[in-house]
């Protein structure tokens, strides 16, 4: 059972994917994912593009718990 939550795509975007629904769970997963990285300023190449993409098939509490690690990683220690 997938428990990823839905990712709607605003309607301005729908007509540039050709999408009419909210994303997949691998697609929401590489949003998530991107996001997070990209707030912890983690430069992304070809490398960790594939990282991301592979990451983003795993089941949701997986992705989430990498998630927790990228931002517990990106904030600044006292």
């Amino acid at each position: 059972m997938d428990i990823t939550p839905p990712l709607p795509i605003a309607q301005v975007f729908r007509t540039e994917m050709n999408h009419d629904g909210p994303l997949s769970a691998t697609q929401a997963h590489q949003v998530l994912l991107y996001c997070a990285l990209d707030a912890a300023c983690v430069p992304m190449d070809p490398l960790a593009v594939q990282a991301v993409v592979r990451l983003a098939q795993l089941d949701y509490p997986t992705v989430q718990a990498v998630i927790d690690w990228i931002t517990t990683a990106g904030t600044p220690r006292p």
